[in-house]
């Protein structure tokens, strides 16, 4: 039996995850049986790095090492608006990188935008690993329509980041038409 292909909606505040059932989509819940899984990583102070759930009740606790909401961010340069207004707006920090991306600094470390929505990436895909019981290494990722290549680019690298074969890059309204009709 071949490993199933994910399906992942990366979202911004929440991520989801499923597989196709002859011809059916199941959304796949994770242990407690939640559908959304909050895109919020965060940095604890034991070495853990915490995502999800557990990363989002650590928001209020310590939300300088609690990063959220990066998708939007993700593919941009440093300079740009964009993340000139998120810098006035999170209470964690964003640096310039080498390339003039942006980093986040947390704990000490700093981290790509890639390698934050990774950390999501990755634990989506040990939630489908639990549910389906097959080890999962390929999936397409649904973007925003007016995502640039750049930002398609970065998400598709997040992928390989957290061990996936990205097959295809997907527009979440595509996405969406596919799933509740046109196929």
């Amino acid at each position: 039996m071949s490993s199933p292909v994910l399906g992942i909606d990366l979202g911004t505040t929440n991520s989801v995850v499923c597989v196709s059932e002859g011809g059916e989509l199941r959304v796949l819940p994770d242990e407690e049986g939640r559908l959304l899984i909050p895109s919020v990583v965060s940095f604890h102070p034991g070495g853990d790095i915490l995502v999800g759930h557990s990363a989002r009740e650590r928001r209020l606790l310590d939300a300088r090492n609690t990063v959220y909401s990066i998708k939007r961010l993700i593919g941009r340069p440093f300079l740009s608006p964009e993340v000139k207004r998120a810098q006035q707006r999170f209470p964690f920090r964003l640096c310039e990188g080498p390339t003039q991306g942006v980093l986040v600094e947390a704990r000490g470390e700093t981290y790509t935008l890639p390698e934050i929505s990774a950390f999501v990436l990755r634990e989506v895909r040990r939630i489908a690993e639990d549910r389906v019981g097959a080890f999962c290494t390929q999936a397409v990722i649904t973007v925003p329509a007016n995502f640039n290549e750049l930002q398609r680019s970065a998400t598709k690298a997040a992928g390989r980041v957290a061990g996936l074969e990205v097959l295809r890059i997907l527009n979440e309204p595509t996405a969406a038409a596919l799933a509740y009709g046109y196929g």
